[in-house]
């Protein structure tokens, strides 16, 4: 096996939303699409490469290269992009105070590696039964893989019709390219350079790092948890919401009026629930203060 001596690197990093405080991020594949395209818009819009990327049903991971300010500047942009697209549905409300975005520097070109295959891997770890370069929302197979050119380039749009495809009013790059439901080409904006040259310099040594063990990919988990951490059954609890949902509106809690939703948390509550105020709010969709305020709740639990 390739042994690998780590060097300090300081252009690096993991940035990636907190999945816990938001119910659903990306529901559908257009959702999906969008989600894809804005991340790699608000990368090139900040002047940042990106190394690696995946988006989830609840949250997304990014690695990226650049500057410190200039992350700082992508997290704001893109949760600005986040709200926006909730803006659409009725929710932008709701939503604007519950996105978290984190970053963490990455300190070597080791973690670097270790990163970058943790993020390909969230979505086997989720479930999803095929190789990672299969799952549609991340890089696909750009790494170590012979590039197939199949794809329409945006250099032959005019300038509205991209801005009407991808969302965005940022001139993109004549050279990106895009599929048949005008999902951005990740080989177009992902840094393959950087990754054949520092990264993963052969096959061998991206297979060796894809077979990290489940300890360490736990121990990347944990940190990236802690910023975030709540504890919680997530799943039991909002099965029983929508229940309760189903039961007294015949709706699921996405669909209900924002009075409903209110009441909704409120007989959850009052019914001895236990729930955390945070979580309560993010399940059954509702502002945290707001209801605070209605449950007569201080913000320290």
């Amino acid at each position: 096996m390739d042994t690998f001596t780590p060097k300090g690197i300081d252009d690096c990093y993991h940035v990636y939303s907190d999945g816990t405080r938001i119910l659903v991020l990306c529901d559908t594949d257009e959702d999906h699409i969008y989600m894809m395209n804005q991340l790699a818009v608000a990368a090139y819009f900040c002047h940042l490469r990106i190394l690696a990327l995946e988006v989830m049903r609840t949250h997304f991971h990014i690695v990226l290269r650049g500057q410190a300010e200039k992350i700082e500047k992508f997290k704001i942009q893109v949760k600005r992009l986040i709200v926006r697209r909730y803006n659409k549905e009725g929710l932008g409300e709701l939503v604007k105070n519950s996105i978290s975005i984190q970053a963490d520097k990455i300190l070597n070109d080791e973690e670097l590696r270790r990163k970058i295959i943790y993020v390909l891997r969230n979505c086997t770890e989720a479930g999803y039964q095929f190789l990672p370069e299969d799952y549609p929302w991340g890089p696909g197979n750009v790494y170590c893989h012979l590039e197939k050119n199949h794809y329409r380039s945006v250099g032959d749009l005019d300038y509205r019709d991209a801005c009407r495809r991808f969302r965005t009013r940022v001139k993109l790059p004549a050279a990106w390219r895009y599929d048949e439901k005008d999902m951005l080409v990740p080989a177009s904006y992902i840094d393959v350079n950087y990754l054949k040259q520092n990264v993963f310099l052969t096959p061998r040594q991206y297979i060796a790092f894809l077979s990290v063990k489940k300890k360490d990919l736990a121990e990347m988990e944990a940190a990236d948890a802690r910023p975030f951490l709540e504890k919680k059954d997530e799943s039991r609890l909002l099965k029983e919401i929508e229940e309760v949902s189903n039961k007294r509106y015949g709706i699921s809690v996405k669909q209900l009026s924002q009075a409903d939703r209110i009441a909704l948390a409120t007989q959850m509550w009052n019914q001895g629930k236990t729930f955390s105020i945070k979580q309560l709010a993010r399940l059954t969709r509702n502002n945290e203060d707001v209801l605070r305020t209605i449950l007569h709740v201080p913000k320290k639990e």
